[in-house]
């Protein structure tokens, strides 16, 4: 059964229409814009990606929200594969990434044009911006279509390229196309004769203005007051005039010297209006979705060459099938850390101090890891790399990493600390079920969650009784998850709960802050450098009481390890007995 959670796609034919829309962030079939968020504004923000959003929106706010909608889609493994293709060709052919940057360029006149023509009264005005806004689309098309046919052969290896220049080599071959390539000169050249206007202006005896008039629509522009022998010799191609250019307002209908000139520039240009209705069926607007896609490989291709010169390494993630449910990277790290690093460090990149670490989510070695260590060794920067990684790889950017190989993940959940909640009668530990209950009621085996220092609003005790039930709940889902905790017991019950809960993935433990025996330099990305080993998982037995009943009395008095944890996990629906009922209704154990 596939799910809104499930990353399973059906892979999509070439085009049938070659004059169909090509899009190179989503391949035919898919809509071709960002689908729903498949991770919530929260978890973006629990990832630390912001840095991420400012490189690839190329620090354009007015990008931001289509980049990070992006970012929130989690692609797909066929949107994924569809993607690392073009980032692969421009990584391999700097030529080719000069072309995209001057079709960019050209987009972007394109679009200014047309806001242009928006606020544009004159009709004759109207018309030589369409004139103008075609141009650049002919040029765009033509420019596009020319710089992939040169690249051919790393076209060849990017089945979005190929479609995109199949496409512009059918669309710049349509008689519509061909037509209007061959008649714009002629068009140009009738505007270009257009430059100026001469007007007479009458004086009375006492030489005070009386009257005006147009005299003649010139072919060169009006140059302010130049040197003496410019005015009297005539050199340069433009009329000099005696006096600066000042700004006159003749744009307004009600002046009637106005409305003549709109007049008698209207019947100077009636063959380019003529030329231009038979073209009024060529949609411009067309290319305009590849503006931002194209600007989203620039700047990935850009975040590549940075990383690569700071000595950090990136490569493309092999994906892997999603009932694998895995995930294997050597040499990773943080990426909004790599990127902060890098900006303070920009006279020497390479002095970043990042710490590279191992992962592995799979069958033999765990896919549920309880992470523990001292504060400041890194828990959290590691836990983030996990889901920034799957965020990167599955938008079809290359990995933080020497190597990777993941099996796309369909959501990405996070519960990560917040202020306490100002919810009427609701306890930071309220809150924490509450979330945690959220999570589990929508996440699937295909899922990655990453917990971080959940259900620590109460006694150690109970919280340990409590995170257990939660690490046993997350086995028997069976998705990948990484859970941080300062609970240092909690990790010696990883044999306990794989031998006495059902499910594949085993559960193991991770500790941030030892020293990687083999002398190696795998680490977090951490401020204090440690390394996140994997440790042989040891056994113990934890009981948890209740039972006590409540006064809600606040009185002085020795502790009593008791805040009433369990029944607040039941009111919330996250004890394991509840948890376990909820995946069999589910259908998804």
């Amino acid at each position: 059964m596939v799910t809104r959670d499930s990353p399973v796609a059906a892979p999509s034919r070439e085009a049938v229409d070659p004059l169909a829309p090509v899009s190179l962030l989503w391949p035919p079939g898919h809509v071709a814009s960002p689908g729903p968020p498949r991770i919530t504004a929260a978890t973006l923000n629990d990832l630390d990606l912001r840095d991420l959003v400012n490189v690839l929106s190329g620090h354009d706010v007015k990008r931001e929200a289509f980049v990070t909608a992006v970012l929130q889609e989690l692609g797909s493994a066929e949107q994924a594969v569809y993607r690392q293709e073009v980032c692969e060709a421009l990584l391999a052919d700097q030529r080719l990434t000069r072309g995209l940057l001057d079709a960019a360029a050209t987009m972007l006149d394109i679009q200014q044009l047309r806001a242009g023509t928006g606020r544009a009264t004159w009709s004759v005005s109207i018309v030589a911006k369409r004139v103008l806004e075609l141009e650049a689309y002919v040029k765009l098309a033509t420019l596009l279509r020319d710089e992939l046919a040169r690249a051919r052969g790393t076209v060849a290896r990017s089945r979005a390229l190929r479609l995109l220049h199949g496409h512009l080599a059918a669309l710049t071959g349509t008689p519509a196309f061909v037509a209007l390539q061959r008649e714009l000169p002629a068009v140009r050249a009738t505007l270009d004769r257009v430059r100026s206007v001469t007007i007479g202006v009458n004086l009375t005896r006492d030489l005070s203005p009386d009257s005006a008039t147009i005299l003649s629509i010139d072919a060169v522009r009006v140059e302010g007051r130049g040197p003496l022998l410019d005015r009297l010799f005539g050199r340069g191609s433009s009329e000099r005039a005696l006096s600066p250019l000042y700004n006159v307002d003749l744009s307004n209908p009600g002046n009637p010297l106005s409305r003549d000139l709109q007049k008698l520039l209207a019947a100077v240009i009636q063959p380019v209006a003529d030329a231009m209705g038979r073209h009024t069926h060529v949609n411009a607007q067309s290319l305009d979705h590849l503006q931002k896609e194209i600007q989203f490989y620039l700047n990935a291709v850009g975040l590549v060459h940075k990383l690569e010169r700071a000595g950090l390494p990136t490569c493309r993630a092999e994906i892997a099938a999603p009932d694998e449910r895995l995930t294997v990277m050597s040499e990773t790290y943080n990426i909004a850390l790599a990127l902060r690093s890098l900006a303070e460090k920009l006279d020497d990149p390479t002095s970043h101090g990042i710490i590279t670490n191992t992962v592995t989510f799979d069958d033999a070695h765990g896919r549920i890891w309880i992470l523990t260590g001292p504060n400041r060794g890194g828990k959290t920067t590691f836990t983030r790399s996990v889901g920034q990684a799957h965020v990167m790889v599955q938008s079809g950017l290359r990995a933080p990493a020497a190597t990777a190989r993941l099996s796309p993940v369909g959501s990405i959940y996070s519960h990560f600390p917040s202020p306490e909640s100002e919810q009427l009668g609701m306890g930071k530990l309220d809150e924490e079920a509450q979330r945690l209950a959220e999570v589990f009621r929508v996440a699937t085996p295909h899922s990655l969650i990453l917990l971080n220092e959940v259900l620590a609003g109460t006694s150690a005790i109970e919280a340990l009784g409590l995170a257990t039930d939660a690490v046993r709940a997350l086995r028997l889902l069976g998705a990948r998850a990484i859970y941080t905790t300062h609970l240092h017991d909690l990790p010696t019950r990883c044999e306990e709960i794989n031998a006495t809960t059902p499910g594949r993935s085993l559960v193991g433990s991770l500790v941030a802050g030892v020293d990687d025996s083999d002398g190696g330099t795998n680490g977090v990305a951490g401020s204090a450098g440690h390394a996140a080993q994997r440790v042989p998982p040891g056994s113990a037995h934890g009981v948890i009481g209740s039972g006590h009943r409540r006064t809600f009395r606040i009185q002085p008095g020795p502790p009593q390890s008791v805040s009433y944890a369990s029944e607040i996990a039941e009111q919330h629906g996250i004890s394991f007995p509840q948890l376990q009922r909820l995946f069999e209704k589910r259908g998804v154990v």
